[in-house]
């Protein structure tokens, strides 16, 4: 009885109890169709190529505004399990550079890696954003429960900031997920959520409840780093091999319906396609998004662009 008693004392707070402050509604982003999403092939590796790069992604928006970057910290694992540090900070240094000053990266890690800002040191996160960002954790911050209007996930328990913020940045890998299938920019929206309710949200219909989060919860940009990726596994262990990519575009199904094209035909070229078909909406995940389509999820008028 004493040990847990002890356990549940010394437990981060955000593990004891489920506690929100408010309701909200869904976060909408407007969107401009005819704008296209942006292929990036990276045939060096170099810092010099990724800070060219990211450079490249900056969009153009009021210098004044509060911007949160949402990156992938879920566990304490490297890259590409987790946001690469090296790519952070050449991305928040392109924004610095043009004017933006308002920066945050936030996040909120699963249980067993909590809390997050652990993670964020042993990862080199908290580094990479040392001088340029304010690095948020989200179990240290308020909630407030958002209404989603999806069938498998009617509400979730957010961070109240996420409300807050002018703009939000998704930074996503390219990588396959042993219970999701796969992990990008709209998978990234499941750290939003308050860590005792993932168990749930894990238990059955996780494509469905992932898009309808990510429909609730829309970003203004994705960025997927998609320069290694895993094949095979995830999303903190798999197999890793180059994909040598990166794709950023403001509709969010569509920068994972390209991403998903480049993973699948990353795991046909080395003979492990396991569950995945050659037609991106026969997986559940992107069906369910393009059903919950109402007009900013809609893939009319966009087209690649390779920069």
């Amino acid at each position: 009885m004493f040990r847990r008693f002890f356990r549940y004392l010394t437990r981060p707070s955000v593990l004891r109890r489920i506690a929100f402050d408010g309701q909200a509604k869904a976060r909408i982003v407007g969107r401009r169709l005819n704008d296209g999403l942006i292929f990036k092939s990276l045939s060096e590796n170099t810092p010099a190529n990724l800070n060219k790069l990211c450079q490249s992604i900056v969009p153009a928006w009021d210098r004044n505004e509060q911007i949160l970057v949402k990156i992938n910290l879920n566990t304490a694992d490297a890259y590409p399990a987790s946001t690469d540090p090296e790519f952070l900070t050449a991305l928040l240094c392109a924004f610095k550079d043009k004017g933006y000053q308002n920066l945050l990266v936030g996040d909120c890690s699963s249980i067993g890696a909590l809390p997050t800002r652990k993670a964020a040191s042993h990862t080199g996160i908290a580094k990479a954003v040392t001088g340029v960002a304010k690095l948020v954790c989200f179990d240290n911050e308020p909630w407030i429960r958002v209404h989603t209007g999806g069938k498998y996930l009617p509400s979730a328990v957010v961070p109240k900031m996420v409300f807050d913020v002018d703009r939000i940045i998704h930074l996503a890998n390219l990588k396959t997920h042993v219970l999701a299938d796969f992990s990008f920019g709209m998978k990234l929206g499941v750290g939003y959520m308050h860590p005792l309710e993932r168990r749930e949200l894990h238990r059955e219909y996780l494509q469905e409840k992932v898009a309808e989060l990510a429909f609730a919860l829309q970003p203004d940009l994705t960025v997927i780093d998609g320069r290694q990726a895993f094949i095979c596994g995830g999303p903190s262990k798999g197999r890793v091999e180059k994909a040598g990519i990166v794709l950023w575009g403001e509709n969010p199904l569509a920068v994972d319906v390209e991403a998903y094209r480049r993973l699948y035909a990353l795991k046909k070229k080395f003979n492990c396609l396991e569950g995945f078909t050659e037609e991106p909406f026969e997986m559940r995940q992107l069906r369910h998004a393009r059903q919950l389509d109402a007009g900013n999820f809609n893939l009319r008028g966009y087209k690649i662009v390779e920069a």
